[in-house]
């Protein structure tokens, strides 16, 4: 990780935003670039930015950057993808939570989302010590980047591997009359076969194994997340983004990172499938966490 981007409007919600931003530069040694979105915060917003940069550069041997007042959401987009941004840290009012017919700008980057986006709702006060990983094992090349990204992002926290088995096709042996020994033989059968595989993901992080634990649930995937990030108590949830949706469409129809992006109560880090530097196709294929892949392929 090179470049940390977050933006301040100075409110509380941003303030522990710009925290978190200076952990992770600080633990990555990354340049942390500020800016603000023109439209909110206070008239002296720009001076007191370039004050906060100079400030935090002192105060945390930094390398920061003060990127200025930007001209609306088109200009950030053209800012992520010119300057390479590695991560977009963005802090979450509170009064925004529930507020499901208000789309506040974070839940509008993830429609078309230019780089991996760390949404703060906690007060940063230390290095996340526990990371809850949300994965897709039908997507197995997708799942292991994002594990390697959750991992990568802060290497000395526990990761916790969590899958939630879908219920759709035991509704459909079960609307066509099938047995009960059938539908638990089924079902029986989707636990190990799901276990075998998060197995095989956490073995491709071998130096980790100690730090790593994994999970399975049953149901919705964005609501068994949420109720196993309650029960394990993890500070972070890493949720992986699938492929760029109708502009019509928009990110709330059945997207779990949109729902948890609403609904976690802690911080959430989204992850977008395609994303600039991850391993191509040609160094997958020759690493060693590649053979995962294709053996949970052929599963």
């Amino acid at each position: 990780m090179h470049t940390i981007l977050t933006l301040n409007d100075f409110s509380s919600a941003a303030e522990q935003a710009l925290a978190r931003a200076v952990l992770l530069a600080r633990r990555h040694d990354a340049v942390l670039e500020l800016a603000h979105l023109d439209g909110t915060g206070p008239p002296d917003v720009g001076e007191r930015l370039q004050r906060c940069a100079a400030m935090l550069a002192r105060r945390h041997r930094l390398r920061v950057r003060c990127l200025g007042v930007l001209d609306g959401e088109t200009q950030l987009r053209e800012i992520l993808r010119a300057r390479s941004i590695d991560l977009l840290v963005l802090g979450w009012p509170e009064e925004q939570r529930h507020a499901w017919l208000f789309t506040p700008l974070a839940r509008r980057l993830l429609r078309r989302q230019p780089c991996p986006l760390l949404v703060v709702r906690r007060p940063a006060e230390r290095a996340y010590a526990k990371l809850l990983v949300a994965v897709e094992l039908m997507a197995p090349q997708r799942a292991l980047r994002l594990v390697e990204a959750a991992a990568a992002l802060q290497p000395e926290a526990q990761l916790e591997l969590f899958h939630a088995i879908g219920t759709r096709d035991e509704a459909r042996l079960r609307a066509a009359e099938a047995s009960y020994r059938s539908v638990l033989a089924y079902r029986e059968a989707l636990y190990r076969q799901a276990r075998q595989h998060l197995l095989q993901l956490s073995d491709s992080l071998g130096a980790r194994r100690n730090r790593l634990m994994y999970t399975l649930g049953r149901g919705d995937p964005a609501r068994q997340t949420l109720v196993q990030q309650e029960h394990g108590g993890a500070e972070l949830i890493v949720v992986g983004l699938r492929p760029p949706r109708p502009a019509w469409a928009g990110p709330l129809l059945g997207s779990t990172a949109a729902t948890l992006l609403g609904r976690a109560g802690c911080d959430l880090l989204v992850w977008p499938q395609e994303q600039e530097g991850a391993p191509a196709p040609a160094q997958a294929a020759s690493s060693p966490a590649a053979k995962v892949c294709s053996s949970t392929q052929r599963a």
